[in-house]
């Protein structure tokens, strides 16, 4: 059995271009869009997802402290986001410790920066915040969701296949 441990580290990149000075990241919260469904014969009320609709959501850099980097990050144009992670897990079979990669391939819109703070021997703790047009992650360079919302894209792995959930909503609409 392979059990997760942690981050061993990670990389960023806007634009094909390694950003240095980043602290931490916060990946995207991805909610459903969803539409309340209630009526005769519904005991209750049922918060039904908009299947393959998703609420906005966000993916935040917080960096060290202002540098040119996060100040480039809130030009008002798209941006392309690539986050490279290696995980730790341990195989309790073979005892082991063994690393898996993660990556999520994001297409945004920069939405937000908050220049942080100024105080003496202490970081500035700069953020900068982006609205996810589109999502891609992938685990050892197999995907296992992609999201994009302008091209009306919904794929996830089932474990076995990468299944496109919105194949027939854009049939019946005529994007196919």
């Amino acid at each position: 059995m392979q059990i997760p441990n942690h981050v061993t580290n990670y990389s960023i990149f806007k634009d094909g271009r390694r950003l240095i000075g980043i602290a931490t990241v916060t990946l995207p919260d991805m909610k459903n869009l969803e539409d309340n469904l209630k009526g005769s014969g519904i005991f209750g009320e049922i918060a039904m997802p908009v299947q393959c609709h998703f609420q906005p959501y966000s993916v935040t850099l917080n960096w060290q402290t202002v540098i040119d980097d996060a100040i480039f990050a809130t030009i008002q144009d798209g941006a392309n986001l690539d986050a490279w992670a290696a995980h730790q897990l341990h195989d309790s079979g073979t005892n082991k410790i063994i690393h898996v990669g993660w990556r999520y391939v994001m297409g945004t819109i920069p939405k937000a920066c908050n220049f942080g703070k100024l105080e003496i021997g202490t970081k500035g703790e700069c953020v900068t915040e982006y609205e996810l047009v589109s999502l891609r992650v992938l685990r050892d360079d197999r995907i296992v969701c992609e999201i994009d919302k302008e091209n009306a894209v919904c794929r996830w792995w089932d474990g076995h296949q990468l299944i496109d959930y919105a194949l027939r909503i854009r049939q019946l609409i005529g994007l196919t």
